[in-house]
């Protein structure tokens, strides 16, 4: 039993990571565009990765253990490309927003990972809706892409 609450603990907490890296990702790309429509769904987007982060952190703490408080080294990294990116193509918001739609896309890939674990049905009730969260702001961030801005 031991060991199935340190793997759910390890999923939970490998979570969080991925929502500190969405948060942070999109809070970099909202200080990146130009465009006051998609500066205000990156705001939003981080917000709600910043809900659930808080949201699994206190699951993890439930349980007993001491939640993340940091994101992933891919995701510095990849923070660190968008605003490398920024600074060539000052003025291409389609382009951070196709980085910050693959972020969202990794989020997507690894709630659907967790989602194939064993958890309990509270704990999984909320993997489940934070899923059709990410999945919604995925498709918000996709949408925006390739319209034309001005």
């Amino acid at each position: 039993m031991a060991n199935a609450q340190g793997q759910l603990v390890s999923t939970l907490n490998h979570l969080i990571e991925v929502g500190k890296d969405g948060e942070l990702s999109c809070m970099t790309g909202a200080r990146e565009v130009h465009n006051p429509e998609i500066r205000a769904i990156l705001t939003g987007t981080a917000e709600t990765c910043r809900a659930s982060v808080l949201e699994l952190k206190a699951l993890v703490s439930a349980l007993g253990a001491e939640p993340r408080d940091r994101g992933s080294m891919g995701g510095s990294l990849h923070r660190g490309w968008m605003e490398v990116l920024h600074m060539i193509a000052p003025h291409n918001d389609d382009a951070v927003l196709q980085l910050c739609e693959r972020d969202e896309e990794t989020a997507r890939r690894e709630y659907q990972s967790a989602l194939t674990k064993e958890m309990p049905a509270d704990v999984r009730a909320v993997v489940q809706r934070q899923y059709e969260g990410i999945q919604w702001h995925h498709d918000r961030i996709h949408a925006m892409r390739g319209m034309q801005i001005h």
